[in-house]
């Protein structure tokens, strides 16, 4: 809850800034207009067809849903530009996020109830020109927040990225619990009220792990969810929600880059079936990789960028990756990772960069 490090290829500048002024001019274009120009350059056909993986490719999901390798994130930490409790300022840069995400061919949108951004989405969605098919939708619900809750979690979610329409109720692909944990009441409107200093959060219990997934596996039997997943949970989490799970744990969304994996997790999962993806692919609270020599050595022998060799190492991990930038520049090199491949050798060496072993009980 707003302390994820940034999982962006870079902060926004003064350059975004300008590609912010055209997103505001490109804003009230047609559907048919924003059709023909997606069609000149971006999304067309099905989430994860032999058109859409030509641009981005997919990993298969436990219960059969395919999902985006790569994801357009919209977390406000990701516009560093952007001041504190500058609400306008991150819904403007995550509206240009997403436009241009898709305009270039990303499917693949990531976001949650706590980025305060998710109406700016629904807006960009709706005036794409694109149908649901071809996008793929992933949000969070703010946490271990029990069953009635979650319920409603879902519905708000719909609401906010107009998934209601003239053809009545669409659906969220990829539903996740976001932490194991509740926000405190204060804490959702002012993280500087004092009782938020020391932490915003309250664990959850086992109970209450529980009975949020049973309403996570309610919602996709009523069918507006496709997918349901975890995000941030530890190993115990992980085993107290399969203690009472009848539908799979699709995917489980973490802190993961080359200077912070879990390995055990990754064992974990890949046991389990679940997908495992990244946030903060770049780095996180130990501040960007994009220097390290390792990753440096490999950019240069492919003649591709730093980011690009960090997230290319995480794919072929088998972890999926979130970014998150409203810079252009960025956002064409984040999704360019499928030309090349790295050696084992290099991702040895990029594995490396961790030092000793991170482990969640």
């Amino acid at each position: 809850f707003g302390s994820r490090p940034i999982h962006t290829s870079l902060d926004a500048s003064a350059s975004c800034r300008s590609q912010l002024q055209t997103s505001a001019i490109m804003a009230p274009l047609s559907r048919a207009a924003a059709s023909l120009l997606l069609l000149a350059g971006g999304a067309f056909g099905m989430v994860c067809d032999e058109a859409s993986e030509k641009k981005v490719a997919c990993f298969d999901l436990k219960s059969g849903s395919r999902i985006p390798q790569v994801a357009m994130g919209t977390w406000s930490g990701s516009y560093g530009d952007c001041a504190s409790g500058d609400f306008t300022c991150v819904e403007q840069h995550a509206r240009f996020a997403v436009d241009n995400w898709l305009h270039i061919g990303g499917t693949h949108i990531d976001g949650a109830n706590d980025y305060r951004t998710q109406v700016a989405v629904g807006e960009a969605l709706h005036t794409s020109g694109i149908s649901r098919e071809e996008v793929f939708i992933t949000t969070k619900c703010p946490g271990a927040i029990g069953y009635e809750a979650t319920i409603e979690c879902a519905d708000d979610n719909l609401q906010m990225l107009r998934q209601f329409g003239s053809k009545g109720v669409q659906y969220i692909d990829l539903l996740l619990v976001h932490f194991p944990s509740t926000i405190k009441p204060a804490c959702r409107f002012n993280r500087e009220a004092p009782e938020c200093k020391d932490t915003p959060i309250l664990p959850a219990g086992k109970q209450a792990l529980q009975d949020t997934w049973r309403a996570m596996e309610e919602l996709k039997t009523i069918g507006v969810v496709k997918a349901i997943g975890l995000s941030d949970y530890n190993i115990t989490n992980l085993q107290d929600t399969l203690e009472v799970a009848t539908q799979p744990i699709d995917l489980h969304q973490v802190a993961w880059n080359p200077s912070v994996h879990d390995e055990a997790m990754l064992d974990f999962c890949k046991k389990n079936g679940i997908q495992l993806q990244a946030w903060s692919p770049l780095g996180g609270s130990k501040g960007s990789v994009l220097r390290e020599p390792a990753i440096a050595k490999a950019a240069k022998a492919h003649g591709v960028s730093a980011a690009q060799v960090t997230l290319r190492w995480s794919l072929q991990r088998g972890v999926a990756v979130v970014v998150g930038t409203a810079n252009g520049d960025h956002t064409k090199g984040d999704i360019e990772l499928f030309g090349f491949e790295l050696s084992d050798d290099e991702m040895k060496e990029i594995s490396a960069i961790q030092g000793p072993t991170v482990v969640h009980i």
